[in-house]
């Protein structure tokens, strides 16, 4: 049988697309494709591994190869299939959010750790929170922990409290609308918390970014000239709103780790910072401790 009369199994499917967005640049290729064709099935990505000689129909094809060419367009996968996995959960994503990275869980397991050491239920601010990934991955795994989570754009907000609603935790992760760490009028308890978290713009204005990353939105991604514009706001507010001994930490851009260290030290108010690498070995995230 010719190759081009073979059945479009799920496994034919799979590797086809994989290596048509191998030639076309699409990030996470074999992924990507995992991702499209289970949304269509309407299955889990482990689920297609027993389903690879299944024939989708018609229709399913029809909706996959539309799925397909818009992924080509580099439309990011999360963006096409409504969600993304983040810290094992996953979490509804529109073009209102940044999509979660797998980066910024460090900033999950650094709330997780001080947290539970804590020995008393804690208050954790989330600011940046865009879907709420990390506000929301945080109180899953802190039992009773109270997360503040904070953006300046209201359908970020929206989507962070859609999320947390979804993983049960609405009563225990208040999202609301905030630029950086102005504390909400109604959240007067976050004025002095244990953990403070934040993923904020830190793209310079003109740097290049993937194709993918220029369907996100822009307000989530760019940090002015140099990329430090709202990381020197948010460093410079965060002692007022940490308790002594309350932690701190903020994921920051690629070569940003010297001049990230230099203003948490400017600052006076914490311990030695300490810069954790990310799962690509690269400087990502600051941990201080208020003194």
């Amino acid at each position: 049988m010719a190759q081009q009369d073979l059945p479009w199994t799920v496994l034919r499917l799979i590797n086809w697309t994989k290596e048509y967005f191998v030639r076309v640049g699409v990030q996470d290729p074999r992924l990507a494709a995992e991702v499209l064709l289970a949304h269509v099935l309407d299955c889990s990505r482990i689920q297609l591994y027993a389903r690879f000689e299944v024939q989708p129909t018609a229709e399913q094809l029809a909706a996959y190869r539309a799925l397909v060419a818009r992924a080509r367009a580099h439309e990011p996968v999360a963006y096409l299939v409504g969600s993304k996995e983040f810290y094992s959960l996953s979490f509804k994503v529109t073009p209102d959010v940044l999509v979660p990275r797998p980066e910024t869980e460090s900033l999950v397991s650094e709330a997780v750790e001080h947290l539970r050491a804590l020995g008393r239920p804690g208050r954790m601010w989330d600011a940046c929170t865009g879907s709420g990934c990390v506000a929301v991955a945080a109180a899953k795994h802190v039992p009773e922990v109270q997360v503040l989570a904070t953006d300046v754009s209201k359908p970020a907000v929206d989507i962070a409290r859609e999320n947390a609603e979804a993983h049960g935790l609405g009563d225990r992760v208040r999202c609301r609308v905030a630029d950086l760490l102005s504390l909400p009028p109604d959240c007067p308890e976050w004025s002095q918390c244990d953990f403070l978290s934040a993923n904020p713009p830190y793209v310079a204005d003109g740097d290049d970014v993937a194709e993918e990353v220029k369907h996100e939105p822009s307000i989530a991604l760019y940090g002015g000239a140099d990329g430090l514009h709202f990381v020197r706001r948010m460093v410079a507010a965060a002692p007022a709103v940490l308790a002594p001994g309350g932690r701190f930490a903020m994921e920051f851009g690629m070569e940003q780790a010297d001049a990230v260290r230099d203003l948490v030290d400017d600052t006076d108010a914490f311990d030695e910072p300490v810069i954790l690498l990310d799962h690509q070995g690269l400087e990502r995230t600051i941990v201080a401790v208020r003194l």
